[in-house]
């Protein structure tokens, strides 16, 4: 197994060089990623598997499936990105459990984050509703644009989470202080990759029956889950540079 080197706390992020490591971490260690991942992978497609078939094979069912994986990936999805953070972090290859120490704070600082997302959007639509539509179109990209910006600079509250060191979200804004573009270059181009290949993936073989859907679903799921252990290998590598903490 190898790690990322531990550098020393804050200074500027080197961009090229954390998106090469975190991309190097989930290559070199992909036996124990999908070590840590088959367990909660399996879970979200039997999960999903059971929604389409009870939903039927018709375009209800597959909204119904959609569903499910959506709502499944909050639970099943962050067991696993909870796990990498602690292999990167802590060290521990064993996953123990199905839900890892620092899965409840994790998934707590998912659920404030996500709440403000909504309450951010529902704010941009009432405004939106008293204004012309040029306006109110306008606002909609601003506004969604600055809340995804702004979320990002908040992530780092994620690896803290997992390793049982929660911070406050204020606390993580204030991490990413002096860095927060770098840090936003790093996460779009390391998830920017798989992205595009979800999306391509995501409108596949809906024409061809609920079976063929099923499978580019799973596939596009298997691309979430790569997507995800690298952002968090570089999340993990950003707050043990900025927070200098843990040192192994």
């Amino acid at each position: 197994m190898s790690y990322a080197a531990i550098p020393p706390a804050g200074g500027k992020i080197d961009i090229l060089s954390e998106v090469q490591t975190a991309f190097s971490t989930v290559w070199e260690n992909f036996r124990l990623a999908l070590d840590l991942a088959w367990l909660p992978f399996v879970l979200l497609v039997v999960a999903e598997g059971v929604a389409l078939r009870l939903g039927g094979a018709g375009m209800f069912g597959m909204m119904l499936a959609a569903l499910v994986r959506g709502l499944g990936f909050i639970v099943f999805g962050t067991i696993f990105i909870v796990r990498w953070h602690r292999f990167i972090l802590l060290g521990e290859t064993a996953s123990g459990g199905l839900f890892p120490p620092g899965w409840g704070a994790f998934f707590i600082a998912a659920i404030k984050i996500t709440l403000g997302i909504i309450l951010g959007l529902v704010i941009i639509v009432l405004i939106g509703v008293v204004l012309p539509k040029f306006l109110a179109m306008l606002i909609a990209v601003v506004g969604g644009i600055a809340l995804a910006v702004g979320s990002s600079r908040l992530s780092l509250v994620f690896p803290a989470a997992a390793i049982e060191r929660p911070i406050a979200l204020r606390d993580a804004w204030d991490l990413a202080t002096g860095n927060f573009w770098r840090l936003l270059a790093c996460l779009v181009l390391c998830y920017l990759p798989f992205a595009t290949l979800h999306i391509l993936l995501s409108g596949s073989g809906g024409a061809s029956g609920a079976i063929v859907w099923l499978v580019f679903q799973i596939i596009g799921l298997a691309v979430s889950f790569a997507g995800v252990a690298v952002l968090a290998s570089l999340l993990s590598g950003l707050y043990r540079q900025l927070a200098g903490q843990p040192a192994r």
